[in-house]
């Protein structure tokens, strides 16, 4: 009875854990119809948490660190058994490893190296530098633009499944800088899978492990490194290995209050970085030149170095594809989101990177804010113009303009021509996306490295969003 249970208690795990996968998925990929979704379930990963906590993270995420911490260290990595998309699908991997009969799992002890690299990539995240953050965490691994083709998962994506055909969830437990902080919480855990004195050491439990955390000859698991796919316990032949309360002996108590001082050093370093200024975070690093176009709501480039995680749900969510990954700027900014006037220009109305942004890296902001929020200041090379250059009648920039920066008006030549209101500028880069001009066009915007309010209040144009179908007289 008790092996019906646990297969049940299995495939109930795996359904809920392959459900917000394939939810998950849809949303990134396929449907923009599932933006609420996503923005909810982005914001509940734990490793996006972890970026909004840096630097005094918003409320949410200080609450779910806490919760996430508390519900850890009671029933051990839940996260990383149902509520990890990228574990989903490495359970599923890990059902082909089983249908091709590879070669089993083993148990192998927890080694130093294996923590050094999350923690050097959440250092380096707390410096500024996310890249190594976006690549090795789970979330940011499925929505990443990284080394993507035609838009669809990166690279690292498929590097990752093939490494856990042959190796299981040790991802989870070497490279994963989210399994790394998780695994502090579990071990220990009150809630975990034990082996009881019944265990026969018939070594089934480690054979299956995909995480190598079970030693079965010394009746031993590995609780910080468990993710809880009760892949043993369904296959235990006398139910000896039970997922139970267990309580610390007290000739232990020297343990129990290693693991106290452990877990109380966790909070400390955490309540280090929340109070730590962003400014010196972010500003660490040597600021990018020319100034970037950064997404609306970034604030400033310290602020986006402090938070972002370059898990880029804001480059697939933008409709007018004016988010791209930074490649060419500063090397310490790179994967970082830029607004790039040449493939689109940030929509007068859209506030739809502010939403979905999990680590608050852009803060939200409604479309009345969003109006007057300034992210650039225009530029104009008037002897570049093909007004002046070819004679001819043109007005693109004046006809996209929002905001009514750029209107046409007599110029010396008897001409219309641009003329440029600066301090309405939002900086959206309409005109320099639809003039005619290439490879470069003598309207253009450059980034600022603070972002603030207009000055004056936009003059709204009466269609601010929508691209001109029909051509222009040039």
């Amino acid at each position: 009875m008790r092996k019906i249970v646990a297969f049940y208690v299995k495939w109930a795990r795996r359904l809920l854990a392959y459900t917000l996968l394939v939810l998950v998925l849809i949303a990134l990929y396929l449907s923009p119809l599932l933006i609420d979704f996503l923005e909810i379930i982005a914001k509940l990963q734990f490793g996006q948490i972890i970026g909004a906590l840096f630097s005094i993270g918003p409320l949410y995420a200080v609450f779910l660190f806490i919760l996430y911490g508390l519900l850890t260290m009671v029933f051990g990595r839940f996260f990383c058994s149902f509520m990890c998309p990228l574990g989903a699908l490495m359970d599923l991997v890990g059902i082909l490893r089983q249908k091709a009969r590879r070669k089993k799992f083993a148990y192998k002890p927890r080694r130093f190296t294996q923590v050094l690299v999350p923690i050097l990539v959440l250092l380096l995240f707390w410096v500024g530098i996310s890249l190594p953050f976006g690549l090795l965490e789970p979330y940011s691994i499925l929505s990443s633009k990284i080394l993507s083709y035609l838009g669809g998962p990166s690279l690292v994506f498929f590097i990752v499944l093939v490494l856990s055909y042959f190796w299981g969830r040790g991802f989870c437990n070497s490279l994963c800088p989210t399994g790394f902080v998780l695994s502090l919480f579990a071990k220990g855990s009150i809630y975990r899978l034990a082996i009881g004195d019944t265990c026969i050491k018939c070594g089934a439990c480690e054979r299956v492990c995909p995480a190598s955390c079970i030693n079965f000859k010394e009746k031993l698991v590995d609780y910080g490194r468990c993710v809880l796919c009760l892949e043993c316990k369904s296959l235990c032949p006398n139910s000896s290995l039970q997922y139970r309360r267990v309580l610390e002996p007290s000739e232990e108590g020297k343990l129990v209050r290693r693991s106290f001082i452990r877990k109380a050093s966790i909070g400390a370093l955490v309540g280090g970085a929340l109070v730590t200024p962003e400014a010196l975070r972010g500003g660490f690093l040597a600021r990018p030149r020319p100034n970037p176009i950064l997404p609306p709501g970034a604030l400033s480039i310290a602020h986006l170095n402090a938070h972002c995680s370059s898990c880029h749900s804001c480059v697939r969510i933008c409709p007018n594809h004016a988010l791209k990954v930074s490649y060419l700027s500063s090397p310490l900014f790179l994967g970082k989101p830029v607004v790039d006037p040449y493939l689109g220009f940030c929509q007068y109305d859209c506030v739809e990177c502010t939403r979905i942004c999990p680590t608050g890296a852009l803060i939200n902001l409604d479309v009345e804010q969003k109006h007057i929020f300034r992210l650039g200041v225009v530029h104009f090379k008037r002897e570049e113009c093909i007004v002046i250059t070819q004679g001819t009648s043109c007005g693109a920039c004046a006809e996209i303009c929002p905001t009514g920066a750029v209107t046409m008006g007599p110029g010396p030549l008897g001409r219309d021509e641009p003329i440029i209101s600066w301090h309405h500028c939002i900086g959206c880069g309409a005109c320099q996306a639809v003039c005619p001009v290439r490879p470069v066009s003598p309207i253009w915007v450059r980034g600022l490295a603070y972002q603030d309010m207009a000055a004056a209040k936009p003059i709204v144009a009466e269609t601010p969003d929508q691209v001109l179908t029909e051509e222009f007289p040039f």
